[in-house]
């Protein structure tokens, strides 16, 4: 079937992975006062603006500093962890945006998608606890929770049916499989 919805869903997931993990690993978020104190104290960097005395962080510092809320036992693990997440969030969203490795990429996606939604939506936004006819009336974290649900049925669809008609793996499916037949052709004679 030839199909063009598994690119359009490369390419939103691609669009999203690319830049949370762009933010993620190089760019500097803001962060509130008690934030900057937690990473202060587990010796992560914060950066204050000497004119309006704003504090911000790497992107993935936010990331450790969740991962060490909610599973302290990690320590320096936390931040290696957080690395991870960011890297793979790049490198997965660019794989699955040229459909190479799609499934494989698709299914690293899932998993942080997953620890999104544990980490982002129930622990630190308690969407889970609330009644979810509550869900609206907190906008951004309401949003936040869908986008990581659609992200992960996107890329839940990708690893099920792979990448598509328009991906790198099709090509090289079809490559290989021109080579088992004239192989077999071969054997016939």
């Amino acid at each position: 079937m030839n199909s063009i919805m598994p690119l359009l869903s490369r390419f939103v997931i691609a669009a999203a992975m690319i830049t949370a993990g762009w933010v993620n690993c190089f760019v500097f978020v803001d962060i509130t006062a008690d934030q900057a104190t937690s990473l202060e104290a587990i010796e992560l960097g914060v950066k204050t603006d000497s004119e309006t005395g704003d504090q911000t962080t790497r992107g993935l510092n936010r990331m450790t500093l969740l991962l060490n809320n909610e599973w302290p036992q990690l320590g320096g693990w936390g931040k290696l962890l957080a690395w991870s997440a960011g890297v793979f969030e790049l490198l997965a969203g660019v794989l699955v945006l040229v459909g190479l490795f799609s499934r494989f990429s698709a299914f690293v996606i899932c998993i942080i998608m997953g620890m999104a939604l544990y980490l982002v939506s129930h622990k630190m936004n308690g969407m889970f606890t609330m009644n979810p006819f509550d869900w609206p009336l907190h906008h951004g974290a309401f949003l936040q929770l869908f986008t990581e649900v659609g992200l992960f049925v996107l890329a839940l669809g990708i690893v099920v049916g792979g990448g598509g008609t328009f991906s790198i793996d099709r090509f090289q499916l079809g490559q290989s499989e021109k080579y088992k037949l004239s192989e077999e052709k071969k054997g016939d004679e």
